[in-house]
């Protein structure tokens, strides 16, 4: 079956109309399938455009046509049926005149003794297949059309933040960054870069709709992302130096989890010294420790608050 061809405008009559004077037909010579109504947002934002599917309906003689799977049933049926042979009366006779079949002839002791040496041969054992792991497919990249909304989504949403700026896309693998530049950079920031963090998940759950499966969408205001991941790796370094020279457990408090990868990566080469997260939700803290202090440390608290003795009382 022919695929349709695909339209989009603001409302369905409009898009019908100009699927009409595309195929150069009437809208009742079109076979079209609604695939969205169109909508115009909250405050202007995440609206969506109507879009339609249409194509050429198929005439009656088109229909008629008959498929390569009849042509063989037909041929079949008009085949001639080969006519039984009929025996006569004489032929009868001699079959009844056959000699009997005689008695298979007995297996010498020699070959008697053959076929159990045969038999005692070992099985070679089955061959076990090996379960392959399940091949995950690339991440379809998004449309030109969805890259313009996405890019006229942000604009505005900054607009009404009274920040505007300047907004470049990139697409790298699965992920879709999404770099901001302007006089607003530090302000977008925010302190520790809890406001960029904050506008990215709402980002996120926003353009989830207009991107593809599987598809991230990671959000930088000037160089602050790559700033961020150096004062971390030099603070982890420091904090590791104290923990080596007096033992005691240091910790970096609320980090998303890409600076906690960070963190963990720049420490993980180090065996000295163990890394973990602790804590719930999105901001993580990041304990710095020497081997097995920080399970004595967290054992610990656990027994005090069930109401055992402590070791620190």
């Amino acid at each position: 079956m022919a695929k349709g061809k695909d339209f989009y405008g603001n409302e369905v009559t409009t898009v019908i109309d100009d699927a009409c004077r595309e195929f150069g037909v009437s809208q009742d010579e079109l076979d079209i399938e609604v695939l969205e109504t169109g909508s115009a947002g909250i405050f202007g934002l995440c609206k969506k455009k109507a879009h339609i599917r249409a194509q050429r309906k198929k005439t009656g003689s088109e229909s008629r046509k008959k498929t390569p799977q009849q042509e063989p049933e037909q041929a079949e049926k008009a085949a001639p049926k080969k006519k039984e042979k009929v025996r006569t009366a004489p032929e009868k006779e001699k079959e009844k005149e056959k000699p009997v079949d005689q008695p298979r002839e007995e297996k010498t002791p020699a070959a008697a003794d053959a076929e159990p040496e045969q038999k005692q041969q070992p099985k070679k054992a089955p061959v076990r297949s090996q379960k392959r792991k399940p091949v995950q497919e690339p991440v379809v990249p998004p449309s030109e059309e969805a890259l313009a909304l996405v890019h006229e989504d942000i604009c505005r949403l900054l607009e009404l933040m009274g920040c505007p700026s300047q907004v470049t896309l990139t697409v790298e693998d699965a992920t879709l960054n999404c770099h901001l530049s302007g006089e607003h950079e530090e302000e977008l920031v925010g302190t520790d870069g809890r406001t960029l963090d904050s506008l990215q998940y709402l980002l996120r759950k926003m353009m989830s709709r207009r991107l593809p499966d599987r598809m991230m969408l990671a959000l930088d205001a000037g160089d602050f992302r790559q700033r961020r991941a150096e004062e971390l790796k030099e603070r982890a370094r420091r904090l590791a130096g104290e923990v080596k020279e007096n033992g005691k457990t240091q910790a970096i408090p609320a980090l998303n989890p890409a600076e906690r990868r960070v963190v963990h990566m720049i420490l993980q080469e180090d065996k000295a010294i163990r890394s973990r997260s602790v804590g719930e939700g999105l901001f993580k803290k990041v304990l710095i420790y020497k081997p097995g202090k920080g399970s004595k440390s967290s054992s610990r608290k656990r027994r005090g608050r069930q109401g055992g003795r402590s070791s620190e009382n």
